[in-house]
């Protein structure tokens, strides 16, 4: 019966200096995003809100969650119209629009095609028209246009093929695209907790690893100051490459200067991943070709640089190109080419400190680098800063001085008094404290032998 509380004390004594002793540890964690395209029902294109498809093309299926305007000329589905299919269609869906057709927002003379016989899906028809008759009642291949202007009218989406009228809408519901850009949304904000782990050999030149996912963190700045990045490995299947980008300095509104990417191909673009997480505006202004997805999904992405985009876009908006009619000066987009993202993500994030043990009650902070006050006990302590003398002890003998309190319990005083905050006590502190518990463990031990 004496041992347990001999060993109580020693217990209390090893947690008590081992709280005051913790340092934070640095811990990292495994994200796994998968590929973070997924969702994407095989669009090249994902847009949850409206789009304007000014210029060029896309050589690969286009899904816009909002509504749609166009421009003089524009191509979807140039390469191929996607795997995605409404029940039991007999052709894939190469261009699908969740709202409407907004022919009142598109140039005069627009004619849109959707090529390789892919079918058009439109979410709500209010302001449109789908004519599959000319003028003389002859099947024709079918057309969406504004209401009550009749076939082969601008503007107008224009098929290859002769699909139902009621195949093309209104069909909404297709995709649900506020589900899936808040999927999107935590995936590149998981992305951005990324370490970094690729450190360029000298300004742009990047070596990577072919065994794992590796990362290259970025500010906007630092991105736009470099003319040149030179792959001296090539990303693959295994080693993709994440490129993230920072755009906080500039209230997540970015505005790139691609620069020229030697050493990659479109072939490579299925493996690089730009990821905009916080930015809100990204406009591509100028530059090299984009090799790789365009990850931006809380983004306005708008392209005015004529050099093509090779990989998918996933925006929360999209200006490709302006309207013909509505157009200052050239500013065609490029075209966007089939290369989707074919790689699964997973990397080690930044490490963060683990916080010390604390108590439930707040304990302030050491506002000096001077020794803090001994706390007060129930017997009056003489205050060295007063004017008055200071009492003699009654006593002939030396007076011993009042030993200091012990905690109580881990971060507080005794009488109920807190403790210095921080993540752990100094380190004499916690030698004081190590020793104290020491002693008080064989005064226990020596006590219960006696008994």
């Amino acid at each position: 019966m004496k041992k347990p509380y001999s060993l109580l004390g020693i217990a209390v004594c090893t947690v008590a200096v081992t709280l005051a002793a913790g340092v934070p540890a640095a811990v990292a964690d495994t994200v796994d995003v998968g590929n973070p395209v997924s969702g994407d029902n095989g669009f090249d294109v994902v847009v949850e809100t409206d789009a304007l498809l000014g210029s060029t093309e896309s050589e690969g299926p286009v899904a816009i969650g909002g509504d749609l305007s166009y421009g003089a000329g524009y191509n979807v589905a140039l390469h191929t119209p996607g795997t995605f299919r409404d029940g039991t269609d007999a052709r894939p869906t190469a261009l699908l629009v969740g709202g409407r057709i907004s022919s009142a927002d598109s140039s005069p003379v627009g004619v849109l095609k959707v090529l390789q016989d892919g079918y058009v899906k439109v979410g709500d028809l209010t302001g449109s028209d789908v004519v599959t008759q000319d003028a003389n009642n002859a099947a024709v291949k079918t057309q969406v246009v504004a209401t009550a202007q009749g076939h082969d009218s601008t503007p107008r989406i224009e098929l290859t093929v002769e699909q139902p009228a009621l195949s093309v809408g209104p069909r909404p519901g297709l995709m649900d695209f506020t589900d899936l850009f808040a999927d999107y949304r935590d995936r590149a904000d998981a992305l951005a907790t990324c370490a970094g782990n690729v450190e360029p050999e000298a300004p742009g030149r990047l070596a990577l690893d072919g065994t794992r996912t590796n990362v290259l963190r970025l500010t906007g700045a630092e991105l736009n100051a470099l003319s040149e990045i030179t792959f001296l490995d090539r990303p693959t299947e295994k080693g993709p490459l994440v490129i993230d980008v920072d755009t906080t300095a500039t209230g997540g509104v970015f505005t790139w200067d691609v620069p020229n990417l030697a050493g990659v191909t479109g072939a490579d673009a299925p493996y690089i991943l730009w990821n905009f997480a916080d930015a809100t505006a990204v406009t591509i202004a100028t530059g090299d070709t984009i090799e790789g997805t365009i990850y931006a999904p809380r983004a306005h992405v708008t392209d005015v640089d004529p050099a093509d985009i090779e990989g998918d876009i996933i925006a929360k908006a999209l200006t490709a190109g302006p309207l013909e009619a509505k157009r200052a000066a050239d500013a065609d987009a490029g075209e966007i080419h089939h290369f989707p993202f074919a790689a699964t993500l997973s990397c080690e994030n930044a490490p963060t400190p683990t916080p010390s043990p604390t108590t439930s009650e707040p304990t302030p902070e050491p506002t000096t680098s001077e020794p803090t006050p001994e706390p007060t006990t129930s017997e009056p302590t003489p205050e060295p800063t007063t004017s008055e003398p200071t009492p003699e002890p009654s006593s002939s003998e030396p007076t011993t001085p009042a030993p200091t309190p012990t905690p109580t319990e881990p971060g507080g005083y005794g009488d109920g008094e807190l403790a210095e905050s921080g993540p752990s006590l100094p380190a004499h502190a916690t030698a004081a404290l190590a020793t104290a518990c020491a002693a008080a463990g064989l005064l226990l031990a020596r006590r219960f032998r006696r008994r």
